[in-house]
């Protein structure tokens, strides 16, 4: 059963309860095609530094614009999974301290954590914004064999950031509601806290 389901609304209507739990699991499934594309980055990125170390033993020059391509593939293996993992509560947190909390301290934390998360991100996602307007507007490419364009790794590194800076709302947002009453997590997600 996955976060979404888990939640049950008290005080919404059936309704609302139901346009959260569409729109929360639209987001979700969408984080976890980021991260199967971040995947598939890896796997492309591993291939192509493997291509060019075999091409080299054999005496060729190696894969035309290697560190181009390998840039641009880790732009998506590194962003595009970011949301997947705030969704998941995956980043680093000091665990000695907050585990003797209350669950609504824990609550509390995990608001501001994600209040902190998007002041972080704002700023990183509208500079991701302005370098992807200029590269698709300005048609820059990096120079090279294959002169290859800007715009494709601009995307990705906005859309990740777009995503996660999305999810970090919705993380605030949800967290608010767990503190105030208005969604109570069930037994089971008590338990892992």
């Amino acid at each position: 059963m996955g976060p979404i389901e888990s939640y049950h609304g008290r005080g919404l209507g059936a309704a609302c309860t139901n346009k959260v739990k569409q729109a929360r699991g639209f987001l979700s499934g969408l984080e976890s095609i980021l991260l199967n594309i971040a995947v598939f980055c890896i796997l492309v990125l591993c291939m192509i530094i493997m291509a060019s170390v075999i091409l080299r033993e054999l005496g060729y020059s190696g894969v035309s614009d290697e560190v181009v391509i390998v840039g641009e593939l880790m732009i998506g293996a590194l962003i595009l999974p970011l949301a997947y993992v705030a969704a998941d509560k995956g980043f680093i947190a000091v665990e000695v301290l907050t585990n003797r909390c209350g669950p609504r301290m824990q609550v509390a934390l995990n608001i501001l954590s994600a209040l902190v998360g998007l002041c972080a991100v704002s700023p990183i996602a509208y500079a991701a914004y302005i370098s992807m307007a200029d590269a698709i507007s300005s048609g820059s490419y990096f120079f090279g064999l294959l002169e290859l364009p800007k715009w494709p790794g601009r995307i990705v590194f906005f859309f990740g950031y777009a995503i996660f800076f999305i999810r970090l709302i919705d993380l605030a947002i949800f967290e608010s509601l767990v503190l105030c009453g208005v969604i109570r997590p069930s037994s089971t997600d008590l338990a892992e806290e």
